[in-house]
């Protein structure tokens, strides 16, 4: 597990080696396999409403694979998502243990593209609006690989001036001069919950830190909503755009995205009832853009039910979590998988699934254990 945690952030930024994504996921199903046959786990006793629903999704994600019959690499990509949730409730207890490996391999990653930009750059950095990807593929995968590593040094590395450079520093260069403009709202979305937690731990205040994170979310869903309404009918894209103009979405690539958006709604439409429902292909040969759009495409109304619902529930558990740094882990994570997803990332990019995902199921593995203490206490006491 160990070496696993270590390597995903680094295969995920040689892109190039395409391999490199499939031994990944050999290594999930091994882990899967080797960890349910060392513990023998009690599935009725663990088994969640959540676990059904991601099973649900990967049944009518493979009928979608079949009926298609193309985009095996997206369809391998999302499932790996979903094993790698169930990676996440087998092995909880032992990625707790493995955190100081993510704090070594955010440190390397972020100041490996550091160095690289330096490379390309030299002493112009802050003249920089697109650096290409530095290591990575695009501006979008870099941002969103750096504030991810910041997370992970933020909650777990040890306080130093190292750590203090890194997140203050050096992470919000490599995201604010680049061209991935929906990633510096993550990122500032971010930052804005770390603030909360170190609120609630110098004031002990969870009321308080509960009411500042619930309207946080409740800002970040009403801008999803505002930014998906031109797809809708009730506002055209104009005026959607010219409310975030020269901030940070770049209007023409918007304008795309709807005119893009449209069509693909369109096709769903016009194929009847049935593909509006279930879906109706992996999108191998279209550009989406739109986790959520994705969804609909492949998945249907079907599949965005579900997928709400899986929100729901796992959001459920987040709150039942004892464990704050869990509890602002998890949320962190949320944000960042629902946040890609608005305008970029789509089902298959397993950089902005996998690690949420992971932390989805350690959470519930962690409320069930909790509950099962708190069971044996009261045994013990009576």
């Amino acid at each position: 597990m160990t070496l696993f945690l270590f390597a995903k952030q680094f295969v995920d930024m040689f892109y190039h080696y395409r391999i490199l994504d499939y031994i990944m996921v050999v290594c999930v199903l091994l882990l899967l396999v080797y960890q349910t046959a060392l513990v023998r786990p009690d599935i009725r006793k663990m088994f969640r409403p959540a676990d059904g629903i991601v099973i649900l999704l990967g049944l009518l994600l493979t009928i979608t694979f079949i009926r298609s019959g193309s985009g095996y690499q997206i369809y391998f990509k999302v499932m790996s998502a979903f094993l790698i949730y169930f990676v996440g409730r087998i092995y909880y207890d032992r990625v707790r243990e493995c955190y100081g490996t993510l704090v070594v391999a955010s440190y390397l990653v972020i100041y490996i593209n550091l160095i690289e930009r330096i490379y390309r750059f030299g002493f112009s950095l802050t003249k920089v609006r697109n650096a290409g990807g530095d290591m990575y593929y695009n501006d979008t995968d870099m941002a969103f690989a750096m504030i991810l590593a910041m997370v992970f040094i933020a909650m777990f590395a040890r306080n130093s001036v190292k750590k203090l450079l890194t997140i203050l520093l050096v992470c919000p260069y490599m995201v604010f001069f680049s061209d991935a403009g929906i990633q510096m709202a993550l990122m500032l979305a971010v930052y804005a919950v770390i603030a909360v937690y170190i609120m609630e731990l110098l004031f002990e205040n969870k009321k308080l830190s509960g009411i500042l994170l619930t309207l946080m979310i409740l800002g970040l869903i009403g801008i999803v909503v505002i930014i998906y309404l031109p797809v809708m009918g009730l506002y055209s894209s104009e005026f959607v755009t010219g409310l975030f103009q020269g901030h940070f979405f770049n209007n023409h690539n918007m304008y795309i995205r709807y005119d893009e958006w449209g069509k693909i709604l369109d096709i769903c439409e016009k194929k009847g009832m049935l593909v509006m429902l279930f879906g109706t292909g992996m999108g191998a040969d279209i550009s989406i853009q739109s986790l959520y759009i994705k969804i609909f495409y492949s998945l249907g109304f079907a599949g965005l039910g579900l997928t709400l619902l899986l929100i729901i529930s796992i959001m459920y558990y987040v709150a039942k979590v004892n464990d704050r740094k869990t509890f602002y882990l998890a949320v962190i994570m949320a944000v960042l998988l629902l946040g890609s997803g608005v305008t970029i990332n789509s089902m298959e990019t397993t950089q902005m699934s996998w690690f949420p995902l992971l932390f989805a199921g350690m959470v519930i593995s962690s409320v069930q254990e909790e509950r099962g203490q708190e069971g044996v206490q009261k045994e013990n006491v009576q």
